[in-house]
């Protein structure tokens, strides 16, 4: 049926050739080789702050500040694959958004 990664224009909305694909009849392989296509690629970024407050001799309190996913880079979550769904193909989800936490740590 052809190439499933080219000829078309890679989006969200058609990730892959959804007519390279077809129904195989039952009880019947197909001839699609394992992994042969790949989802779109995921990029994040962490960071953390730590800073130490001595309150006595034998007591601190410990601040922490982290980010995940720091820039909020959207991460695409990989096309549906079940040939003839109505999201054969497009991609439907994300992971999520950035994320910061702060937290308050009292060591004695």
């Amino acid at each position: 049926m052809g190439d499933p990664r080219s000829g078309f224009s890679q989006r969200r909305e058609k990730w892959f050739n959804t007519a390279a694909f077809v129904t195989q009849a039952a009880g019947t392989l197909g001839n699609a080789g394992r992994d042969i296509l790949s989802g779109p690629g995921s990029t994040t970024v962490s960071f953390s702050l730590f800073r130490i407050i001595n309150i006595k001799e034998k007591a601190r309190l410990q601040f922490r500040t982290e980010f995940f996913n720091l820039f909020n880079k959207t991460n695409f979550g990989n096309p549906g694959g079940a040939v003839g769904s109505t999201n054969y193909g497009v991609i439907t989800s994300a992971a999520a958004a950035r994320v910061v936490q702060f937290a308050l740590k009292l060591q004695f």
